[in-house]
C-alpha cells in the first residue's frame, strides 16, 4: 500500500508507518474505523467530533492547563512524544514547546483534510462536493503559511524573462521642462522552466527554523494530500531527470532547492525598435513601454516533455528593464507618479532591488 502512495523511500522508512499508526488511534479513539474511507455526511460528524476535542482546552476565554492535560488528542502527543510530557506545564522555559503544539495542531488539520480529500474523490452529489470545498478553505486557513503554500502551490512554473534596455533623447526646454524627442529599445528573451522544492516549509515566524517533532508526520500527510488533489510530484521527478540528460539546456540549483533549466540565449536574436514622442510624448510610459514588448509566453520544443507527462505549469512573464541613466529616463515616463513609490533610490539612481512592480497581474 505504501508503495502505491508515491512517496520516495527516505518517507516510507522514517515517517509513513508513523502517520498511518498516529492516524489510527486518533480514529479508534473516538470510536472510527481508520480502514473505511467517511462518506460526506460521516464526514461532516466525523470533522465536529474531532475539533470539538481538540479545542477544548479553554476556561472562561483562558487556556486551561489542566483541561490540555486531560484533553484526549493532546494526550496522542504526549504517548507518541514521551519527552514533551511536560509541555503543559506553566513557565516552560523552552521557547520550542509553543512551536510543537502548534505544529501538532497543523498535523492534526492534515489528518482531517486527507480525510477530506478521500471522501472529496468518491462523492459525485454537488452539494455536497460544494460543502467539503468550504471545510476544506476553513481548514487550510488554520494551517501556518508554510505547510499551507506547500500543499497547494504548482511546482512546475515556465517563465518567459525579457530583458529590455531603454534610452531617452530629450532636449530642455528651460531649467525646469524636457521635451522628449524620441527614445530606442533593444530586447531580448529567454525561457526558464522552474521546479519548485516538495520541501515543506515549518517556518511559523520570520527566520524561524525550529524543525517539530511531527515533522516526518507532517511531510507524508502533506505528500498524501498532493497525490489526492493530482499535484504529479512523481511525474516533476521524471521531468527533472529529462531535463537534466538534455545539453541544450542549463541546470541551476538554487539555495531552497528549487531547481531552473533555462535556455542558453541567442544573442543574435536582439531585437531593436525606435520611438517617435514628437508627437505625442505621453507614449513614453511604463505601461507603454511593457506593452510593446511583452507577449504570451511561448513554449519552446526544448521543455516539451512536460506535454507527454501531462503537466501543466504556472505561465509567467517577468521583465527587466535596463536604463543608461534612470534618473532621467525613468522620471520621464507619463505614469511616473503613477509608479514612483515602488523604487528604491541609491546613489541617485532608480532601483527596485527588494520588490517587483507588477503589470497586469
Amino acid at each position: 500500500m505504501i508503495k502505491s502512495l508515491g512517496l520516495d523511500s527516505r518517507y516510507r522508512k522514517e515517517g509513513t508507518v508513523l502517520f498511518f499508526v498516529f492516524r489510527s488511534v486518533l480514529f479508534h479513539s473516538f470510536g472510527y474505523d481508520d480502514q473505511k474511507t467517511l462518506k460526506a455526511a460521516e464526514y461532516k460528524v466525523f470533522i465536529s467530533v474531532i475539533l470539538s476535542a481538540f479545542y477544548q482546552y479553554k476556561e472562561d476565554g483562558y487556556v486551561s492547563q489542566e483541561n490540555m492535560e486531560e484533553n484526549k488528542i493532546f494526550d496522542l502527543l504526549r504517548s507518541f512524544y514521551p519527552s514533551l510530557s511536560k509541555v503543559f506545564v506553566e513557565g516552560q522555559p523552552n521557547r520550542s514547546f509553543s512551536y510543537e503544539l502548534e505544529h501538532y495542531h497543523n498535523l492534526v488539520i492534515l489528518i482531517l483534510l486527507y480525510e477530506l480529500e478521500k471522501t472529496l474523490n468518491q462523492t459525485e452529489e454537488k452539494r455536497e462536493i460544494h460543502d467539503l470545498k468550504t471545510e476544506r478553505c476553513r481548514l487550510t486557513k488554520t494551517l501556518s503559511g508554510g505547510i499551507r503554500s506547500s500543499i497547494s502551490r504548482n511546482r512546475l512554473v515556465f517563465l518567459n524573462r525579457k530583458y529590455i534596455a531603454f534610452d531617452t533623447e530629450y532636449t530642455s526646454q528651460d531649467s525646469k521642462t524636457n521635451n522628449l524627442l524620441c527614445y530606442t529599445t533593444a530586447s531580448i528573451s529567454e525561457n526558464l522552466i522552474k521546479i519548485r522544492t516538495c520541501e515543506v516549509d515549518f517556518s511559523l515566524v520570520a527566520g524561524h527554523k525550529y524543525t517539530p517533532k511531527t515533522a516526518e508526520m507532517i511531510e507524508v500527510c502533506v505528500r498524501l494530500i498532493r497525490n489526492l488533489r493530482g499535484k504529479k510530484d512523481s511525474e516533476l521527478i521524471e521531468l527533472e531527470n529529462r531535463l537534466s540528460s538534455m545539453e541544450s539546456l542549463q541546470k541551476l540549483v538554487l539555495k531552497n532547492g528549487d531547481v531552473i533549466f533555462k535556455e542558453r540565449i541567442d544573442y543574435t536574436k536582439i531585437k531593436s525598435s525606435f520611438f517617435d514622442l514628437r508627437s505625442d510624448p505621453t507614449e513614453y510610459s511604463f505601461k507603454k513601454l511593457l506593452e510593446n514588448h511583452l507577449e504570451n509566453p511561448m513554449v519552446s520544443g526544448n521543455f516539451r516533455s512536460f506535454d507527454e507527462l501531462n503537466l501543466k505549469p504556472t505561465l509567467k512573464n517577468e521583465c527587466i528593464l535596463l536604463a543608461h541613466f534612470t534618473t532621467a529616463d525613468v522620471s520621464l515616463f507619463s505614469d511616473f507618479d503613477d509608479i514612483k513609490m515602488n523604487f528604491s533610490v541609491i546613489s541617485k539612481s532608480f532601483l527596485t532591488l527588494d520588490k517587483c512592480l507588477t503589470f497586469k497581474g
